[in-house]
């Protein structure tokens, strides 16, 4: 009897710990969503910086790269979101992100090991959502971008640069960016034909040249399009890119590896389809529309 009674107190005990955690543990708000809303005119970004840098040598071949992000918005906002991309000789190395609730400001840092030659592109989205009476919800967002050559050659020491000051480097720097425009060029005509486009009809837009279009309306649409076509661009990219890519057999892989998304923009300028490969290969092409 005294069993019994012990299991009923039990139950009941726990029950009660069960109501009370249901009514007083709150669950963090969703991060797995990046949304574009109407931009704020009155919402701008004070700060808005992505740095890649040269930060020491491990041993002979391998060396450590600093990366960094931050941003400062001219007002507090509801929501912040930073996602910064880094790219290694045109594939995905590391992804970077930031989501935070009630504030101007982001910042980001992370060490990244790599080794021999390469040229390092670091893309970043700076986002904010603001919400106002009557739920009244805008935007603000900005690009920034920032990007690096390490030179590993037995002809001299490790070192790294931006613009390139020697001869030596301005070679180096020729020579790696002609193999990644070749690399890319036949991928990109390969992605074409797999996917049926006529390659006359699109102009090509790497992912990493995006910031070119901050200033500067893409052809085809207005300033106003542009701006909603990055932010739409960009909001399909992280629930389709960054948080994972769906292959066809529905599974979902990891970005890292995978090729520098290519935007293609047709002559209509009424949508654009995003070309990339995961890392294993599988070609994926994602479509959005550019509303009227």
């Amino acid at each position: 009897m005294n069993k019994w009674k012990f299991a009923i107190v039990m139950l009941i005990t726990s029950f009660c710990v069960g109501l009370f955690l249901v009514f007083t543990i709150k669950p963090e708000p969703l991060n797995d969503a990046l949304i574009f809303f109407p931009l704020d005119p009155t919402a701008t970004f004070d700060e808005a910086t992505s740095h890649i840098d040269f930060l020491a040598i491990e041993d002979e071949d391998e060396y450590i790269l600093d990366w960094s992000v931050t941003s400062v918005l001219n007002q507090s906002a509801y929501l912040r979101q930073d996602v910064s991309l880094l790219f290694e000789d045109g594939y995905l190395k590391d992804t970077l992100s930031s989501w935070r609730e009630n504030t101007d400001t982001i910042e980001m840092e992370k060490d990244v090991k790599s080794d021999d030659s390469g040229h390092y592109r670091v893309v970043t989205f700076h986002h904010a959502e603001l919400h106002y009476p009557n739920d009244e919800i805008k935007s603000a967002q900005k690009l920034s971008f920032d990007q690096l050559y390490v030179i590993d050659s037995p002809l001299s020491p490790l070192h790294a640069f931006r613009t390139p000051q020697t001869e030596e480097e301005k070679e180096s720097k020729r020579i790696l960016d002609y193999i990644l425009q070749q690399q890319q060029d036949y991928d990109w005509d390969a992605l074409f034909e797999y996917y049926n486009l006529p390659k006359d009809r699109y102009l090509r837009i790497p992912l990493t040249d995006l910031v070119l279009y901050e200033n500067e309306p893409i052809p085809g649409l207005t300033k106003e399009k542009t701006a909603q076509f990055l932010g739409g661009l960009w909001e399909g990219l992280y629930k389709n890119y960054v948080l994972g890519i769906t292959k066809k057999d529905g599974s979902t892989v990891s970005p890292i590896g995978s090729t520098v998304p290519v935007i293609l923009v047709p002559d209509t300028a009424d949508h654009f389809f995003v070309l990339f490969r995961t890392a294993d290969g599988e070609p994926v092409q994602l479509l959005q529309t550019i509303n009227n």
